[in-house]
Formats: C-alpha cells, structure tokens, sequence
C-alpha cells in the first residue's frame, strides 16, 4: 500500500502537505477541501482551458505550449477555487504551484504559480469546511444556527454554502490578499479571506477610464461591506512603490462599488502572512488580529506612505558588515601579520572598549539576534578604512563610530583633525573621547593653531581660512548635523558664512568622515557636492541592529497614562529615564514630583521616600554641574533614581552600563523627527523595556510636505537666510547661488514635516524596522497624573512670572552680549527675559505682564 495516498488526502505528497499545515498554518480541513496533487500529462488538462489556444488539427495544443509547460509533468499542487456565478460550484479557472518551478527570463525570478494561458485571471473562494466556518461565526460573534429545527431542515433540504452565509452577514469584513496559501492561513485562524493571484487583480479595466472591482469580488460588494486589504511587507523601494498604486486603486474600487475600505500593514520583517503566522506561533491570532483591527482608511493610508525605505536608497554600499562595534571588522595589515584574526578582534575590543576603571578586566558581549556571530573562527567581512574621499559610516547607534575615529586619530597623530558638531555641551564630550582641544577654550589665535580641533557648526564661521586646511574632518549624527545648519536660529545670523567656511574646509580635505545611524540620501547628496567634482563617496554599512527590545506603546490623546507607569515605576523602587522633545514636559515632570513629595510629606500619614531626580534640559544643560555630569554620565547617574532629558542630552551620549530599569518617551511632535526620538531613546544601550507615548497629532497643525512648493515660496517671497537670490538671464526664472544648499534645506524641511505630522506612526514604523516588539497599552487615560501635570505647569508658571519680574534691570549692550553666549544661568535667562519685555512695551514689568 502506498503510504503517501493513505497518510495525505488528495494524493498531496509529503513535501506539498508540510508546506501547507506547517510552512502555512493551514488548517488541514481546509487542505482536504483545495489542494490538490497533480502530476503528467493530466496538468495539460488543468491548463489548457481556453479556446483561444492555438491548436493543431487534432485539437492538441502547439508544441510550443506543451514545453512551455513541460516542467509540470514533475508534479505540483492545483488550488481550486469556487465559482460564484456557478451555485459555488468548483470553477475551471485555478492556480498551480509547481514542484519545479521554471525561470522568468525577464525577472530572472522562479515562477511561483502557473495560471491558465489566454485566460482571464479571477479570485479564489475556498471551500470552508464546518470548523472554519465555526471560527469565522464566533470570531464575529454571529450564531450560524439559531435552532436545533434549523439545522435538521438545512441538512436535509439544501445546506448552505460559507459563502452565502457571509453574504447574508455584510457586517463581516472580507479579506484581500496576494496569494491561496495566505488566504488560507487567515481563513484558518477565523478570517474571511479572498487570494487575489496578484496585487493588481483586485480590479480590472484602465486607471481613469473604466476600472473598476473585478467582477468576482461583486457578489460580496454589498453596501455596508468592509474590504480589508491586506498586501506583503516590501522593504525594495521599488516594489513598495508598485503595492502602494495596486493598492490605492483596488481601494478606490472598492468605494466605487459602493463599499468601505481599509488597509491593513505587516510589521514585517516576514513578508507574507502566513509566514508572520507561522513565526509568531502562539501569539500569532492576536497579534493579527489587532494588525488588522489597526488597519488604516484609504485616506490615512495615503498619508502614512514613505515612498523610500529608512537608509540610503540612492547609493550603494561599497563593503556590507555585520558586526557590533566597527572595529571588528578593521582590516589592520601590520597587526594581522603578527596575530590571526580571533586574536586581532579581542586586541581591538581591549584597546577601545577598556572600562576607564583599572583592574576591571572588559566584559564580553553576549551574543544577542542582531550581533556579531559569537564564533571568532569564523572570518567576518573586513573593510580598509580610506585614506581619502567623503566616507560614509551607516551604523546603528553604539556600534562605535566614535571609537572607529579615536583610533585613526591614534593611526595619524600628526594629521590636522576637525571634529564638527551642533550642540555645545555634547561636543565637549566628543573631544575628550576623540583627545581634541574644545574651541571655546581657545582664543583666535588658538583656533587656527590647533592641531586638532572640536567646534560647533554655530562657531564655524570664526575659522580663518586663509591656509587653513585639515587632514581630517569627522562629522557625527550628519543627518541632525545638517538639519541644524539649515534650520536652527542659532546659525541663522551667520549661516551664510558658516556655509561659505563649510564649504571650503569640506572642499580641501583630503577626507571627510560623516556618520550616522539613519543615513540618507538627502545628506550624502549635500556633502558630496561640497567635494572635488567627480568624487564618489566611500559608503561603509553595518547591518547590525540594537533592536530586540519590548516597546509598551500607550495611543491616548495625552501621556497621563505613561506618566502614571513612570510614578508607579519610581514606587516600586525602579530606576527610571525619560526622555522628551519637550523642555516644559521635562520641567513639569520634574515639578510634580517635587509637588507630590511636598504634599504627602505635609500629611502626617506614611511619607514616601524622596526620588533622587536629575534633569537635564537647554535652561541648565550648561550649567558647570551639568557639564560634569554629561562627562561622566555613566557613572552619575548612578546616584539618581530618574533621569529626565530633553534633546539637549542627544548626540554623543552614551550610557553604556547597566543602571535604568527602564525607559520612557514622552514626544509632543513639536520639534523632532522618527529618527531623533529614537536617538534620544537609544543613548541608554542596555536592553531593557521601553514606554512610549506620542501624540495622535502636531499640536501647532500640519505642515507642508512638497519640497518643490517650499523651494518655490522661498524663491518668490526672499525668504532666504543665507543663499543669495538669482535670477536666470534669459527665462527670469528665480533660482540661488548655493542653490544644492536650498535644494537641501527644502527637502529637510518637507522630510521633518512630513515626519512631525505623523509622528506616532513614523516612529512605530522606525522602531519596527528596528527590530523591537511592541504591545499595545490602550488609550486610557489617567485623570490623576493629568491634575498633577496642570498643577506643575501652573506652579512653574508662576515661579517663572515672578522670578522675571523681580529680576535686575540689564542694559541693550548686556543683553546684546548674552544672545552670543553658549549657556546663561538662570538668573541671567530671567534678566534678559525682563529686558525684552520692558524694551518691547516701555513700561514696568509686573508678574501679570509677564
């Protein structure tokens, strides 16, 4: 007897049916009812339906089919589908997925599913056997049968098909998506579902004439229906441009015939559902579940759409590693001569990854999902590091960028080095880790004397060109590097200049080193045009990831909610870090802590213990204790219970040991992007939760996101800082002197916008690509942690009135001289507060006024 006909139905082999039950999680009644195994000539049969197949004289199709389609004979599985204008009888049409599938001499790609040649493409209705269709009825809380009578009666008069029981029940959304297998699966779980066997077959007919919903879908296109397309993850930005059309037009389809439409989105990285299924396992259905219950509106869909995937899209990598710190894959000639490589990649961690404590030997990394693989035998991809041109580090954040240039310093001790950065107090820590001179240690002679030199892209304009060059420029976090050299006002007085000194020190480098985590084209587009003409930039890309982390995810309208996890976090003995794009939600927080230990402590019931809380934001981010702080971060906070930050703890800061529990993100959308938010999250590199709120939407409304109607508004109203207006001879058309320079100031600020008004999907979207799990925390929120977030705003309020009321009176020249400055203590902030008001309304400055 053979054992493959008796053990699987439909004389599917062992292979076909694993594939379906375990690489699918297909339900095996299902597989009993849909697939098929077919094999030899008989495929023709299944094929060959069409009559306008030309054929010989004896009716047999011409040979050059029959080897077109030779490779069937081997075997393979027929899907069959129902037909709907047939009483759901089995229809002609199917699909077969071949065994050994042929090549598309086109694509170059395997031809997954063969479909019957010169014949119209429909959809596929499976056969729902009763425990589906059980699935399917409580999923959607809809009794099937009302009495014990009525089962009796539909057994023996005419059973009612699946398919005519959904649409007896238009409430039940209906499922499109590419491919049996898939459709299958969801079907399995409970879902209904519909294989489309391709993303454009949806809908039929010609965009803008007469498209229109595929005339198979139109018995279930009933008013009241919801359709919920449901199309793979695409990471290539070319195939995610083609699934975001398909879909759009499918969409629009839909609500043609009269029904509503949704958009449901993988999270990825599987890329079909089944295999999502598959590799969730236990949590699969309710993980899918709420992914399709989050599905968008054609509308919200359309917005959300990013047409280019995170990274660089436009450049390819020159070398591809996957290591955790860059070191490992240095390719040094003199050390390798004299020790193999397990030994060279230990001697590198030692050198630059040394704890600064002596006689604490380094600790080994453990070997996590995105790291480096934890067999040094194993030869990973080296690189050279250049001697010369616009290098490119792309790198998730703490994989040692900084590191990597410590030690070509090391390497070229008597190269002149620039270290260039945007914020001041940051900088300062970068030149103690890179062993440069800080600029505003130095006076005017000093800066062109330095041999190697940390300064702020604010200051860069103080730099005497005049012979002056450096061997060496490095420029971390480029992409918040350019966005602050064309946006901040703090260049915006001198950013002419800057750009003009910019420019020429970019341009007589011998190499410039840019780097960052979520490098963009958009910014190796503007360095590049700063360099000699012709140069092509050298791209390093490590595809090592700091993801795997857990992300609670709170969707209220406020963060009242994530505030009172952080205060239940602080009661439970918790160490917490908070970070925001909000000075005042910083301060506030800080506040009402403050409040809340002075109120209990007023009380004679149990006082609590007191939170050692240290905060740091733009108001003291200078300040001496805060500078020291910074320095030695890691090892300060671990004399606090919370850390509360602001941006103004951002780049180049790490916190490399173990101290926080956990982490909280507190974003308003004012005035950060997807990629800063999680920078910001990232300073702390111990894997442990985070807690993040977003708001639902910009506070101050959305904003432009065309970077041509930008570049247009500019040009016609001057609205120009620092790139000089130029008008073409012969057209009159307006245009700019630096007009790369604009070219990239408006696509930065169509980039931010279009981030800032979508801030709460952008950044799920980024934390996803990143490799973390996230689950959902609701939408509720928590009345008492708002009451003590508006007591904290109205106390800091009227602490803040009247500390600028009772301020010192300044002169013009004082205040002039404070705005050059790069920290004022808080007394010099509420002078200068006070003598803006005076000076703008000319009369004594009262608590009211203020």
């Amino acid at each position: 007897m053979n054992s493959a006909t008796t053990e699987y139905p439909n004389n599917l082999t062992p292979c076909e049916y694993h594939e379906l039950l375990a690489g699918s999680a297909i339900h095996p009644a299902l597989i009993k009812r849909n697939f098929f195994h077919v094999e030899g000539e008989s495929v023709y049969d299944f094929l060959f339906i069409s009559d306008k197949l030309p054929r010989k004289n004896a009716g047999r199709v011409t040979d050059g089919y029959i080897k077109m389609y030779q490779h069937l004979l081997l075997g393979g599985t027929w899907i069959q589908s129902l037909d709907p204008f047939k009483n759901w009888q089995p229809m002609e049409w199917g699909r077969i997925k071949p065994n050994f599938p042929r090549f598309d001499w086109q694509t170059g790609k395997p031809v997954k599913y063969e479909s019957p040649p010169k014949t119209p493409n429909r959809v596929t209705y499976f056969d729902v056997a009763n425990p589906i269709w059980d699935k399917v009825a409580k999923r959607y809380l809809i009794k099937r049968y009302h009495s014990l009578l009525t089962l009796r009666l539909l057994d023996q008069l005419n059973p009612l098909i699946f398919w005519e029981w959904v649409k007896q029940h238009p409430e039940i959304p209906v499922i499109l998506c590419e491919g049996e297998k898939k459709a299958a699966c969801l079907l399995s779980l409970g879902f209904v579902a519909i294989a489309l066997p391709g993303i454009w077959n949806g809908r039929v007919g010609k965009q803008d004439f007469d498209e229109r919903l595929h005339p198979d879908l139109m018995p279930l296109a009933q008013p009241g229906r919801k359709f919920i397309i449901l199309f793979d993850h695409e990471t290539k930005a070319k195939t995610r441009w083609s699934v975001f059309q398909a879909t759009v037009r499918t969409a629009k389809a839909i609500e043609s015939a009269g029904c509503e439409c949704e958009v449901a989105l993988l999270p990825g990285p599987e890329k079909g559902v089944d295999d999502f299924v598959v590799s969730r396992s236990e949590d699969a259905n309710a993980l899918l579940t709420a992914i399709i219950d989050d599905a968008k509106s054609l509308k919200d869909y359309q917005r959300s759409y990013r047409a280019k995937k995170w990274g660089l899209s436009k450049y390819k990598p020159d070398v591809t590693i996957n290591v955790k710190y860059l070191s490992e894959a240095l390719c040094i000639p003199e050390l390798e001569e004299k020790c193999n490589l397990p030994e060279l990649y230990e001697l590198e961690k030692e050198q630059l990854f040394t704890p600064s404590i002596k006689g604490h030997p380094p600790k080994k990394e453990s070997t996590d999902s995105g790291g480096v693989d934890s067999d040094k035998s194993k030869k990973s991809p080296t690189f050279n590091f250049p001697k010369s041109g616009l290098v490119v580090l792309w790198s998730d954040m703490g994989t040692g960028k900084t590191e990597l240039m410590r030690w070509w310093r090391d390497q070229n001790p008597d190269a002149r080095f620039l270290n260039n950065g945007h914020r001041v107090n940051l900088l300062k820590n970068l030149a103690e880790r890179l062993r440069t001179a800080m600029y505003s240690d130095l006076g005017y002679t000093g800066l062109a004397q330095a041999q190697a030199l940390s300064i702020t892209i604010d200051s860069l304009h103080k730099l005497n060109t005049q012979s002056l060059t450096y061997g060496c420029i490095f420029i971390d976090e480029a992409c918040q590097y350019l966005t602050h050299l064309l946006h901040s006002n703090t260049c915006k007085q001198h950013r002419a200049a800057i750009l003009e000194v910019l420019e020429y020190i970019v341009y007589n480098a011998p190499l410039v080193v840019i780097a960052d985590a979520h490098m963009d084209d958009l910014t190796v587009n503007f360095f590049l045009a700063m360099r000699p003409l012709g140069e092509v930039p050298y791209i390093i890309k490590n595809e090592w990831r700091n993801g795997s982390r857990t992300i609670y995810w709170y969707e209220g309208d406020n963060s009242s909610a994530l505030v009172a996890q952080i205060s239940a976090a602080l009661m439970q003995g918790l160490k917490v870090m908070v970070a925001s794009d909000s000075k005042r939600f910083i301060k506030k927080l800080d506040k009402s802590f403050t409040i809340n230990y002075e109120e209990s402590n007023s009380e004679k019931s149990h006082t609590p213990k007191k939170c050692r809380i240290w905060s740091v934001h733009s108001d003291n981010s200078g300040s001496d204790e805060n500078v020291a702080f910074i320095k030695d971060i890691t090892n300060a906070v671990k004399n606090f219970d919370a850390l509360f930050t602001s941006p103004s703890l951002g780049t180049g800061v790490d916190i490399s040991e173990y101290h926080f529990d956990l982490v909280f993100g507190v974003f308003h959308g004012v005035s950060q992007t997807a990629t800063e938010c999680a920078q910001q999250l990232y300073r702390y590199r111990p894997k442990v939760p985070f807690h993040i709120w977003v708001a639902p939407r910009p506070p101050f409304g959305y904003k432009d996101t065309n970077a041509t109607k930008i570049k247009e508004r500019l040009l016609q109203t001057n609205e120009m800082t620092a790139f000089l207006l130029r008008i073409d001879r012969e057209t009159g058309k307006r245009g700019a002197e630096k007009d790369w320079a604009l070219e990239a100031y408006c696509q930065i600020m169509a980039n931010r916008h279009y981030s800032l008004n979508n801030l709460r999907d952008d950044l799920r979207s980024l934390l996803t690509e990143m490799g973390n799990t996230f689950i959902c925390m609701g939408s509720e929120d928590d009345e008492q942690s708002l009451e003590s977030l508006k007591a904290a705003a109205q106390a800091l309020d009227h602490a803040h009135n009247s500390a600028v009321a009772k301020a010192n009176n300044i002169t013009l020249s004082e205040y002039r001289a404070r705005q050059s400055k790069d920290y004022l203590d808080p007394n010099e902030i509420f002078e200068c507060e006070k003598f803006r008001i005076s000076d703008s309304y000319g009369i004594e400055v009262t608590e009211s006024l203020v």
